[in-house]
């Protein structure tokens, strides 16, 4: 529906805070040592993977479904860059939060706004 705007879930409010804080956290790693050990251009490819992360978490605080889409892209891309890299590990806590979001996200998917 155009125009109309739904109310922000605190769930979403606490999902979007805290994928900020992991955004943070996973941008320090990708300038460490480890990272750019691989290659010339993983630490290039990890940072914008990273920030195609805060801006998918910038659409879902403002509700939108292109935020979730761009926030399942970047979790599948950073975790095929991570396989590439050798350090792909499914039991990292990362990857489990980022797919709780995932889960949770798709029970407001059609509560949030198709517009940009």
């Amino acid at each position: 529906m155009v125009g109309i705007k739904t109310k922000r879930p605190r769930i979403v409010s606490i999902i979007s805070i805290i994928g900020w804080i992991m955004v943070v956290m996973s941008f320090i790693y990708a300038f460490s040592p480890t990272v750019k050990k691989i290659g010339e251009f993983y630490p290039a490819l990890y940072s914008f993977v990273v920030c195609l992360q805060f801006i998918s978490f910038v659409g879902i605080w403002y509700m939108k479904k292109w935020g979730v889409h761009l926030f399942v892209i970047s979790f599948f891309a950073k975790n095929i860059l991570l396989v590439f890299m050798n350090s792909f590990t499914p039991v990292d806590i990362t990857f489990l939060i980022s797919a709780i979001f995932i889960i949770i996200l798709l029970f407001f998917y059609r509560r949030m706004d198709i517009n940009l």
